[in-house]
């Protein structure tokens, strides 16, 4: 009896139950032990309801997660226990898994076999399984194996046997059908879209109560104020697969019948209801109440009256649901204008320095978008000098002498900011160091916040980028912070297959496979394929940005063309072939501001099938075009797809022959100027002017006696004057040997993502002409040969950095009889 007594007690010594205390998570813990000796332990499990489930000798170590808390009682013996750890995995196993691999539970568990494993590590384990949210229920069973510990795991391991854990887990359903019923008037597709819950995901009550809620919300803004929205399940418990089918009553829809602003006497109430969305024979949408009146109150403080005051408008419902009526009551007050302008505080600024960043002019009526506007631009000057927290408290002030509003800006300077770390995350699939290279910041800086913006300026004009966020925190120190570039990469690949029609090559078809990040690296390749009666044209393309860790650009093109081009009156006048490529480098200084462009293009150029009235210009046969170009440019735009703000100016000169061997010589300075300034902007819908010019001169040598006609200059089409053909509608019929082009467009986006623009619309006017010599040039507009022509049009444009499309309607001006009023012109590209 004291042998067996013994050998109870020592058992109990190193194996028990003990309660396990995890406040991140309303579950409970029980850990049971196998006893190698005859003493067992009684459990008893107590439901949620408080009712005794069961009893069982405990043989294993067990872990138990489920969303109920599930109460645990041991005998008293058994709370004294401990339990022999850390482990010492011999093998991992799962059970009760149908539908999820056992590959996807095992790659939650940190540990390997052979690796020492706690409670701790179980812990973290079973929640990660849990966090896969496909399963309702994970327990954990811990056994002994006949396998003894490693020699050199025996000091620290709890037992001298390895041992088996298994997770036993309860599988969610997975959702194998999602219907509608009851829905009429929104369509199920949009439903589909709406709902996060999806065909092959596990099932999730709090989702599904979600996507409830969605649906009604869907139906109110439809204006189904009285819609609702339930689910039914069946479930499959052989495949456990679960049916869910969303019963929708939509009610009567309800649409305003009747607004009503009164109190309104500076304004006519028509010029206020127009700022509600909630308008008369509109649908009722709830949430954009409190968007209409914040509407209407910035609609009087842009106009001075500083005093507005709107009551809680008042909402009436008709009988049958169909009529809703809105009452609001508005307290204009006085109108205000701006008075004198004051500054306190300020040292590292003079309160001149200051001035120049008010909006706003003294006697003007007070604009409360001019007044915050001039708050943001004192504030972005003081983080320019690294004041990041910077205040700039402002005060009004009735003058009952001058009758105007009187500013005072009190500022609190505060200290200089430096950048302790930089970070880039959210990044899947590009190269961390392929943002890292483009931000100009650097830890140990002053906080610049022009410096900033130019990055995420750098990291948007990659081309395959959504968004970048920009994290500011400050964790140990207020005078230092850390910078988080949070990356939202978007799809670098694109197939594209499209048709135009432009009045001189009439309808073309394009076929564009782009890639603007392959392998991660930001390198663009793209294959192109434009094709129509005059036009067979076939592109090759590949860049990298930068080329050993150096920004210097590298790139080659390959292309293969053939095109009926005019010439003189005629539209048909030669068939000419391009076939050859393009090789090019550019290196960029301060941080991109200055570009040096390098390039070399070898080509056959071949002429056929010429008109019989031109063949004394054009000669048949085939020449070589062997040229080297560069281009020096300064480049300061926001965007080099959609610039709203900057410039670029570039010089540029190819020489064609001479040491570059080929059949045609000749010589071509050029000029190239672009300025894009935001007039104003309607939210995040910026209205921009872009002003352009062009110019360049060509002349011939050695042994090319005249520049052949494919290297002249005829204007008119899709990149310069677009209210003229370029059959010799400008300029002289044989082209020209130098051209002058002037081009103002007004932009205004009809659709923008992630504050990019994806379509616009734009208007424009273009001025210029091409000469035949530097005698023949003349400043006069009419319709001679010697003459500047002009016209004007409307254009639209779609944006994207893969495949930018520009499609204008242009009417000339100064036609001669006979020709074409307008043209229709379809291009590649940007414009500027």
């Amino acid at each position: 009896m004291g042998d067996s007594g013994d050998s109870s007690l020592a058992a109990f010594s190193i194996f028990g139950i003990i309660s396990l205390d995890v406040k991140r998570l309303p579950m409970s813990i029980l850990l049971a032990s196998a006893l190698t000796s005859p003493v067992s332990a009684q459990i008893q499990t107590i439901s949620s309801t408080g009712t005794v489930s069961g009893a069982s000798t405990a043989t294993a170590i067990g872990v138990v997660f489920s969303t109920p808390t599930i109460a645990i009682s041991t005998s008293p013996a058994e709370d004294h226990a401990a339990v022999p750890q850390p482990w010492v995995l011999g093998d991992i196993a799962a059970s009760g898994n149908k539908n999820v691999k056992f590959s996807v539970i095992r790659n939650q568990v940190k540990a390997r076999k052979g690796d020492l494993y706690d409670r701790p590590d179980l812990d973290r384990d079973i929640q990660s399984i849990l966090g896969l949210g496909n399963f309702e229920r994970v327990a954990a069973d811990i056994t002994a194996m006949d396998k003894p510990v490693p020699e050199h795991l025996r000091s620290v391991a709890g037992a001298s046997s390895a041992v088996k854990l298994t997770f036993f887990v309860t599988e969610k359903p997975l959702v194998k059908k999602i219907k509608f019923e009851g829905q009429k008037k929104i369509s199920k597709g949009i439903l589909s879209d709406l709902i996060s819950l999806k065909p092959k995901d596990p099932l999730d009550l709090f989702k599904l109560k979600e996507d409830e809620e969605k649906i009604v919300e869907k139906y109110k803004e439809k204006g189904f104020l009285d819609a609702t929205a339930s689910s039914r399940i069946d479930k499959d418990t052989t495949t456990l697969q679960a049916f869910v089918t969303f019963i929708v009553n939509e009610g009567p829809k309800s649409k305003i019948f009747w607004v009503a602003v009164k109190g309104v006497k500076a304004f006519k109430q028509k010029k206020i209801l127009k700022q509600m969305k909630n308008r008369r024979k509109k649908v009722f949408v709830e949430k954009d109440l409190k968007e209409d009146l914040k509407k209407i109150e910035n609609f009087y403080l842009n106009r001075g009256f500083l005093d507005v005051k709107l009551s809680t408008p008042s909402i009436l419902v008709s009988a049958d649901k169909t009529r809703i009526y809105i009452d609001l009551s508005v307290d204009e007050g006085r109108p205000y204008r701006f008075g004198d302008t004051a500054f306190s505080g300020n040292l590292v600024y003079t309160s001149t320095e200051l001035a120049k960043a008010v909006e706003y002019r003294r006697g003007k009526i007070f604009n409360q978008e001019k007044y915050e506007e001039t708050i943001r631009a004192i504030q972005e000057l003081y983080a320019e000098k690294g004041r990041l927290r910077a205040r700039v408290s402002p005060v009004k002030s009735f003058n009952d002498k001058t009758g105007l509003m009187d500013v005072h800006f009190a500022i609190i300077e505060g200290d200089i900011v430096y950048i302790e770390h930089v970070d880039v995350e959210g990044n899947k699939v590009t190269k961390t160091y392929i943002f890292k290279r483009e931000i100009v910041v650097r830890p140990g800086q002053i906080f610049q916040a022009s410096r900033i913006r130019k990055s995420r300026e750098k990291i948007m004009n990659l081309g395959f980028i959504d968004e970048v966020d920009i994290d500011i925190q400050s964790p140990t120190d207020p005078d230092k912070v850390d910078l988080t570039f949070d990356i939202t990469e978007g799809k670098p690949g694109m197939l594209t297959m499209g048709a135009a029609y432009s009045s001189l090559d009439g309808l073309i078809g394009t076929l564009s496979l782009q890639h603007l990040n392959l392998l991660g690296r930001a390198q663009r390749a793209s294959a192109q394929w434009s094709f129509g009666k005059r036009v067979q044209d076939y592109s090759l393309s590949w860049t990298t940005p930068w080329v050993r860790g150096k920004p210097v650009s590298l790139g080659i093109d390959l292309f293969n063309t053939r095109r009926i081009n005019p010439f003189q009156t005629s539209i048909n006048a030669y068939v000419q072939r391009n076939r050859g490529g393009t090789l090019r480098v550019g290196p960029r200084f301060q941080e991109d501001k200055y570009h040096l462009n390098f390039s070399y293009t070898y080509s056959g150029i071949t002429i056929v099938n010429v008109q019989d009235q031109f063949r004394g210009s054009l000669t048949e046969g085939t020449s070589i075009y062997s040229s080297a170009s560069m281009e020096f440019a300064r480049d300061t735009r926001d965007s080099i797809w959609d610039p709203a703000r900057g410039s670029r100016h570039a010089v540029g000169i190819e020489l064609s022959g001479g040491p570059f061997q080929g059949d045609i010589h000749f010589f071509k300075p050029s000029l190239t100027n672009s300025s894009h300034l935001k007039l104003f902007s309607v939210e995040d819908y910026p209205l921009v002017l872009s002003l352009a010019n062009r110019a360049a001169y060509i002349t011939q040598f050695n042994e090319t006696r005249e520049v052949p006609v494919f290297n002249r200059f005829f204007l008119g089409g899709q990149d310069n004057l677009r209210g003229y053909s370029p059959t010799g509608e400008v300029g002289f019929p044989s082209g020209g040997k130098i051209f002058d082009v002037f081009t103002a467009e007004l932009g205004f986006p009809l659709a923008r993502e992630h504050h990019r623009t994806i379509v616009k619309v734009v208007g424009f006017v273009d001025i210029g002409t091409a000469w035949d010599n530097a005698r023949s040039v003349s400043g006069r507009i009419g319709s001679g040969q010697r003459d500047i022509k002009t016209d004007a049009g409307l254009g639209i444009r779609f944006t994207t950095p893969a495949f930018p499309i520009r499609l204008d309607w242009g009417y000339g001006f100064n036609h001669r009889p006979g020709e074409r009023l307008y043209q229709i012109n379809f291009g590649l590209g940007p414009m500027f």
